[in-house]
This record gives C-alpha cells, sequence and structure tokens, in this order.
C-alpha cells in the first residue's frame, strides 16, 4: 500500500495505538515528543554540522586579487 496523503499517516497511527490502555497511550506521547525534539530536529543539527564543516578549512588569508592567484597556481604555460 503506497500512501500519498498525510491524513493516512494519521489514520495509520491512530489504528496502532487504538486498542492500547491509556497507560500505554500516554507511553506513545511521551514516545512521539521525545522523537520529534531530540531525533527529528534535523535542521539544528545540519546546520551545526555545517558551519562546523566550513569552519574546519579556516579562513581565506591572502588579499590579492583572484586573477594573480590563478596565475600563480597555473604557473608559467609551457609548451
Amino acid at each position: 500500500m503506497q500512501i500519498t496523503q498525510r491524513s493516512e499517516y494519521e489514520k495509520l497511527v491512530l489504528q496502532e495505538i487504538k486498542n492500547l490502555p491509556e497507560s500505554e497511550i500516554i507511553k506513545v506521547i511521551k514516545m512521539i515528543h521525545f522523537l520529534k525534539k531530540e531525533v527529528l530536529q534535523l535542521d539544528e543539527q545540519k546546520d551545526e554540522d555545517c558551519q562546523e564543516f566550513w569552519d574546519s578549512f579556516g579562513s581565506w588569508q591572502d588579499a590579492r586579487p583572484a586573477q594573480d592567484i590563478i596565475k600563480e597556481i597555473k604557473g608559467p604555460l609551457r609548451f
């Protein structure tokens, strides 16, 4: 079965918890809150990971124009 709408997912979640005792439903709710807070909040973590990645390269210390740097990298033309 392929699910395409959010409401279908919600129905599946409700079916899964439908026959659980109330004490177990409370546990499921707590687990969902934990997952949302600790596991599914990937945007914040991605931002931190991305910043750490870029910081690992250091900062650019060369004030020369880009053309001068390119000339240095290419070196003299050899034929």
